[in-house]
């Protein structure tokens, strides 16, 4: 939607920019072909223009990590209830009613046009159709047709209109017509097309009567004819008129000298003004972080390598990166299934890494919609342990995205659990895969996870500068991984202490119910829980504030279950009795017919020797 916005502003601004030059430098001037094309050059560059941009490439250095994550304050804040405009809605519905009204004056112009067309039959004049029409109307073509009233002129002056319409048709300025009116309705918000409109008109005029006083010879009585014409102001739209409402600015046109052929410099003025749009508005700067080493003392070096891909970033651009990243670290990034709109803009991708080092990871998208940046990033604290991943942008529809979530790396000795997240459990990185970087690494570390909200640096580099910018996933699945030395993490809902284990809290907690989730471990642990945090402690807090309604659901879950399960079985012992029965009676049923069929066999014997006997006295009596 934002894009349409911008779009018809910079186009509305062409517009503008065309028909001020038009204005200052060229309407006085007698270069009226020339002029035609430059207005009808000024509406081709308002669509085509906009719609092409420049990219440039800024390299920039990564911001360090300064402080741990646990020294943030972290404070929730209740979402205030308001009512707010939707402004953007509010102009694209007044835009599109703004259109569709001017689009039903055009369809009743052209309706309006037919009538008349169509009413008297035309006369065939070379490559002319000629309609004389009854009515008091100003005579005009359109197309190859032209139409007048010829009782309301003498010979003279209608030849000097049937010259003028000529020329209209010869050089097409119908079309002209047609295009102006088309960019009305679209930008017709735009004060400057109405003005531009006018000079389009005026100066297929100017053409029509220099060219017409050519063939004529005699400019004083086309100028008569000219004011008589004045008095039929009736005329109809969508076509090329005889009669304009600026008779007098015509007749000056018609008189004046010639201009000098050295003033067609004024043309080349647009140039700069078009070159100056591009670079203000067409150039887009997109930002590629460096990969930064930097050492924290004589004997430990720190390594982060930060890589990120975005919906503008080339085809080139990911081989590059991709080589630079085996050449001087190692890993192996491959890139594929790569998508591209009309924009050139990245609709899909898989971006998959190998460190060879037992680190693997994949991310992809596949939609209708550009892409959010997938960062690689790779970093090492002063201790030696290792963050490797792929981070995603904002969860979209339709795409299959990467969003495991690691407390810590899998190296870590007291990492006491992990939570996933993920639309579909398929979709979850094995528990080795990259975790987040050390800003969620931190041994004292709280990790807060509010619903439908996860950290920052899951997605991008941590910024010291916005620590609580929120970024939105959809989770449906909740999976917990127990601590390494086997001792479940304690569960508080809604401030008490819950006895549950894991998988009644992993396989009937209701997602949807939860308002926020802590976690907890460490010293803060400990310090918030007592001896009830030394494993960890998940603090779970509800949308409806009640610990009771969740065992309860839990409880009656399983029992519905349980309930479900023999069900089942006594409807699965039913129809197997069932089955029994109906295979009972079938083998009956079978017995039956092999009677039948004996019996049957045995009345075939018995017929076959009558006929047998019958044959025999048919042949005695024949002898006798």
């Amino acid at each position: 939607m934002e894009t349409l916005y911008i779009y018809l502003l910079k186009a509305s601004g062409l517009i503008a920019l065309f028909y001020l030059a038009y204005y200052f430098l060229l309407r006085k001037e007698t270069f009226f072909t020339v002029n035609r094309f430059f207005l009808l050059a000024g509406l081709g560059t308002a669509v085509v223009l906009p719609l092409f941009y420049i990219t440039k490439i800024v390299w920039v250095t990564p911001t360090p990590l300064t402080f741990p994550i646990s020294e943030l304050p972290m404070q929730e804040v209740a979402p205030e209830e308001t009512f707010e405009i939707n402004w953007y809605l509010s102009a694209i519905a007044i835009y599109i009613v703004g259109s569709a009204l001017f689009f039903i004056k055009f369809g009743m112009d052209y309706w309006s046009l037919n009538r008349v067309l169509y009413k008297t039959k035309a006369q065939q004049q070379a490559d002319f159709k000629l309609i004389d029409v009854p009515e008091k109307i100003a005579p005009f073509s359109y197309f190859n047709t032209i139409v007048f009233n010829s009782s309301l002129y003498s010979p003279s002056e209608l030849q000097s209109i049937l010259e003028h319409e000529k020329v209209h048709s010869e050089q097409h300025h119908t079309i002209d017509v047609l295009i102006i009116r088309f960019f009305s309705i679209v930008f017709w918000f735009n004060p400057f097309i109405w003005l531009y409109q006018r000079a389009i008109l005026q100066n297929l005029e100017f053409i029509a009567d220099n060219e017409a006083t050519k063939r004529l010879g005699d400019k004083k009585a086309y100028q008569m004819a000219l004011l008589k014409i004045t008095t039929h102001e009736n005329c109809v739209a969508l076509t090329n008129h005889f009669y304009q409402s600026l008779i007098k600015k015509r007749i000056v046109m018609l008189n004046k000298n010639q201009s000098k052929k050295w003033n067609s410099w004024k043309y080349a003025l647009i140039l700069p003004a078009l070159i100056a749009f591009v670079f203000i508005f067409q150039i887009k700067v997109l930002a590629q972080e460096k990969t930064v080493t930097h050492t924290t003392s004589s004997k430990t070096t720190t390594e982060d390598i930060i890589l990120v891909i975005d919906k503008n970033t080339s085809d080139a651009k990911l081989k590059q990166e991709a080589q630079l990243l085996k050449d001087q670290h190692g890993i192996n990034l491959k890139i594929s299934k790569v998508k591209r709109n009309a924009n050139q803009e990245i609709t899909g991708i898989k971006v998959q890494f190998d460190d060879n080092q037992g680190k693997k990871g994949t991310s992809q998208f596949s939609g209708d919609k550009p892409i959010e940046p997938i960062t690689f990033s790779k970093s090492t604290d002063k201790n030696g342990k290792t963050s490797i991943g792929l981070y995603t942008g904002k969860n979209k529809p339709n795409a299959k995205i990467n969003k495991r979530i690691v407390l810590n790396s899998s190296d870590d000795e007291e990492s006491n659990f992990a939570f996933s997240f993920s639309d579909d459990e398929e979709d979850l990185t094995p528990p080795d895969a990259p975790s987040v970087p050390d800003a969620l690494d931190a041994p004292d570390a709280p990790s807060i996870f509010a619903n439908e909200k996860v950290p920052p640096s899951i997605h991008t580099p941590y910024n010291s500068t916005s620590p609580n910018t929120p970024y939105t996933v959809v989770k449906k699945t909740i999976s917990i991984k127990n601590s390494k030395n086997g001792e479940k993490p304690i569960v508080y809902i809604n401030g008490k202490k819950v006895d549950v284990t894991m998988e009644e809290l992993t396989s009937k907690l209701d997602s949807k119910s939860i308002e926020r989730m802590d976690v907890y471990k460490g010293d803060i642990s400990i310090e918030k829980y007592g001896d009830d945090g030394k494993n960890g402690v998940i603090a779970i807090t509800t949308k409806d504030g009640r610990t009771e309604v969740n065992v309860n659901k839990i409880i009656k879950r399983a029992q519905a279950d349980v309930e479900r399960s023999l069900n089942d079985r006594e409807n699965m012992q039913a129809e197997m009795e069932r089955a029994r029965k109906e295979i009972e009676l079938s083998k009956i049923e079978m017995q039956k017919a092999k009677a039948e069929i004996e019996k049957a066999k045995q009345e075939i014997l018995k017929a076959k020797k009558e006929i047998e006997k019958a044959k025999a006295d048919t042949q005695k009596n024949q002898k006798k």
